[in-house]
């Protein structure tokens, strides 16, 4: 089971959405930032499951997604640059859906 330790490892920060009263993983960014959820929307527990990435600009508005197959490829990418950084950002958005 993942927990917000996890996720700080990555450089992730943990907040809870007063809408749906989820708990979500984000990082920030220069003038974006990006949010985790799993496939329906809910807090990410299961290593093996898909993780969602939505980028958000300064303003909220929508960027693009992408989807990590599992925690693993999540932290592939996340172990390639230093968090919160530019070229972190760009290669979360290298493969995304916009």
């Amino acid at each position: 089971m993942l927990t917000a330790e996890d996720f700080e490892k990555l450089g992730f920060w943990e907040d809870t959405t007063p809408e749906e009263n989820i708990t979500i993983y984000g990082m920030d960014f220069d003038k974006n930032y990006v949010t985790l959820t799993d496939v329906d929307g809910k807090t990410p527990v299961e290593p093996k499951k898909a993780i969602i990435m939505a980028a958000y600009d300064d303003n909220s508005c929508f960027l693009w997604f992408r989807e990590f197959k599992n925690f693993k490829a999540l932290a592939e990418v996340c172990a390639q640059a230093a968090s919160a950084s530019d070229e972190l950002f760009q290669l979360f958005e290298a493969e995304s859906a916009k």
